[in-house]
């Protein structure tokens, strides 16, 4: 944000102060714990969990022993990596945290404030409705025009992994459905050999809508057992959600610049911005780089982008 003058810059920052205060009341009153993140991740370890992400995004620095650390991108591969080699059989943690994340976006270091809830080791059946009912109450707390589009990373899976792709052209693809470009996917897939599961991938965009709509849209296309579980856990979802709100869609081409997520994957969108306001899934296989798979799921609340929207409506 610009500001003209010195008094709305502190009344801008008075309301992020509020904002903030307001969230973690509403955390802390719902049992979890505040966690303060470290800033700083090891460059390799950050970039081997996420292979996708833009390396020259990131902001490197150099230790004293030349080791290369960087401005963390994203907080919650530092808390995975904070906890995990300490971990003990049947812990528990369920957190939130204030911190920033940083990235550099080709002219300068751009800074970003968020908030952060996360539930690790915990292996209730209903822990991805409880934490999206979280997302939801907190999101709408702010607006009434609101909206999650909701997916599953095992649905997606299951088609690469049956069409059996080279790593370049997984990759690739990964990286036009994140880009939601249609006529590239098309035109890119078109070049390699056919494989019965593309006939879902090419038609991968239309699979988006109320859950009865993508159930629709999927009969007579490719299903494999991975692919069905994917379906089946946003079933469990959309029958939790269907007498609490219509203000969910679905969305089985939804992919994370992030590579952690292995399930589960929801986007919190209010009117007056094009941009995530909510963003999270569930990780589980990120904590098995540490020798054991555990129960983990969470989301960040994006404050600059809210506060930015309410700040707008507040001036009209």
């Amino acid at each position: 944000m610009n500001f003209l003058n010195i008094e709305d810059e502190m009344k801008y920052f008075q309301k992020m102060f509020v904002l903030r205060r307001d969230i973690e009341n509403f955390l802390y009153e719902k049992g979890y714990m505040n966690i303060e993140p470290s800033i700083f991740e090891d460059y390799d370890d950050f970039i081997g969990v996420n292979s996708r992400i833009d390396k020259r995004s990131t902001v490197k620095l150099l230790d004293n022993n030349s080791e290369i650390l960087i401005l963390s991108p994203d907080i919650t591969t530092g808390i995975v990596n904070k906890f995990m080699p300490r971990w003990e059989p049947g812990s528990r943690l369920k957190v939130f945290y204030y911190g920033k994340t940083y990235k550099h976006n080709g002219i300068g270091i751009k800074e970003n404030r968020e908030m952060g809830v996360e539930i690790i080791g915990e292996k209730n059946s209903d822990t991805d409705e409880n934490i999206l009912y979280t997302a939801s109450r907190i999101i709408s707390k702010y607006s009434s025009n609101y909206l999650f589009e909701i997916g599953n990373s095992k649905f997606l899976k299951g088609i690469m992994q049956s069409c059996s792709f080279k790593k370049d052209d997984y990759e690739n693809i990964l990286d036009i459905l994140y880009l939601k470009n249609r006529q590239e996917l098309k035109d890119y897939l078109s070049e390699l050999p056919y494989r019965e599961p593309m006939s879902t991938l090419v038609n991968i965009f239309d699979l988006e809508g109320s859950f009865d709509e993508v159930m629709g849209q999927l009969e007579g296309l490719y299903t494999n057992d991975l692919m069905r579980q994917g379906i089946e856990e946003l079933g469990k979802i959309n029958a939790y959600f269907k007498d609490k709100t219509d203000k969910i869609t679905y969305d089985l081409s939804m992919v994370s610049e992030l590579s952690y997520y292995d399930g589960t994957i929801f986007r919190g969108y209010i009117e007056g911005s094009n941009k995530e306001i909510i963003k999270g899934g569930r990780y589980d296989s990120f904590t098995e780089q540490y020798g054991y798979k555990i129960p983990a799921m969470g989301f960040t609340v994006e404050l600059d982008e809210l506060i930015k929207v309410l700040y707008k409506e507040e001036q009209k």
